[in-house]
């Protein structure tokens, strides 16, 4: 399975696949007519509901910024920018390697860009990188939304990663 590109997908998949275990367990306890913690047997389902509610929250707003970065492609202004910092998520874990030998090993790494447009200076965050990018001179491709400058998107393409 390919690791998340951004962090609503991330969620997405962590929520839901919470909220099937969650509700699954409960299916299990009622069939079995197990009581959970000496409360009913249908107690861990309503939490179960919540994650899956919230999981198909972060699955709309994932679908909506795939759609808003298509329009940015597409019908958006092409400019180049500069990065400014790198910052790596050690928090996000997902085991791209069979052995991790340092903490953070699989974790992303995001990076911060800005760019200029009608002498201002606007900063725009990347989707999530899973191999380190390089803080070498870059002048990545960013696309904007004129009529909203703070609208905008790195092109993941463009960035170069360390060897």
């Amino acid at each position: 399975m390919k690791p998340p590109d951004t962090i609503s997908s991330f969620c997405a998949f962590l929520f839901g696949l919470m909220g099937a275990l969650f509700v699954l367990l409960s299916m299990l306890f009622v069939v079995t007519g197990v009581p959970v913690n000496g409360g009913p047997t249908w107690f861990l389902l309503p939490i179960g509901i919540i994650f899956l509610l919230t999981g198909l929250g972060f699955v709309l707003k994932f679908q909506q910024q795939k759609r808003r970065i298509k329009r940015l492609k597409a019908e958006g202004v092409l400019t180049t920018g500069e990065v400014q910092s790198i910052r790596h998520l050690v928090w996000i874990n997902w085991n791209t390697s069979t052995f991790v030998k340092r903490p953070g090993q699989c974790s992303p790494w995001v990076v911060q860009c800005s760019y200029e447009y009608q002498g201002q200076t606007y900063i725009v965050r990347s989707g999530l990188f899973w191999a380190k990018p390089s803080f070498r001179h870059q002048q990545p491709a960013i696309y904007f939304d004129p009529h909203h400058p703070t609208r905008a998107y790195v092109d993941m393409v463009a960035i170069q990663r360390e060897a």
